[in-house]
């Protein structure tokens, strides 16, 4: 399958099923935009994954998001004290190379940032990186939560595009 016609598949999946996982994760974790960002990284995970070896999409996604909202619930109950060890072993392990590897990364999410247009990469920023929720992005652009959703959305299909076309020049 080209890229194209894999992106073009990830994105009927989305559009197909984004409604009813949005509302059992929803269900799942009590929050609606904390189940919209699962559902999100959900397809992110379905992207990295070889889809010749899923054989029922709709239940693999649904795998992938309770799979999702128990990692979720499990760094919910011990967040404080994770977050500051995980800290401490990434400032402690640092090398030289993970440093350049980091530093490519980097170099690599800016530019793809800054190829998203203007108001979806601004909404993409608030979220990812200011950590605001819709209703926080939708009150400071103007704009209804219904668009930041839109937005972000966007921002994820275009990530998605790029990843798979990074992930078969490496192949």
């Amino acid at each position: 399958m080209s890229d194209e016609q894999q992106a073009r598949s990830l994105s009927l999946l989305y559009q197909r099923h984004r409604n009813e996982l949005l509302a059992f994760l929803t269900r799942k974790v009590r929050c609606r935009e904390t189940a919209r960002d699962l559902l999100q990284d959900t397809f992110v995970r379905l992207l990295h994954t070889e889809h010749g070896e899923v054989g029922n999409a709709r239940a693999f996604l649904y795998r992938i998001a309770t799979n999702l909202s128990i990692d979720h619930a499990r760094r919910s109950q011990v967040r404080g004290v994770s977050d500051e060890q995980a800290l401490d072993e990434l400032l402690t392990e640092a090398t030289p190379e993970r440093s350049a590897v980091a530093g490519s990364t980097l170099a690599y999410l800016e530019r793809l940032i800054d190829g998203l247009p203007s108001p979806t990469r601004e909404v993409f920023l608030l979220a990812r990186v200011d950590q605001m929720g819709y209703k926080e992005i939708a009150a400071r652009l103007g704009i209804s939560e219904r668009a930041v959703e839109r937005h972000l959305n966007k921002a994820l299909s275009h990530c998605a595009a790029a990843a798979l076309y990074a992930r078969s020049k490496t192949d």
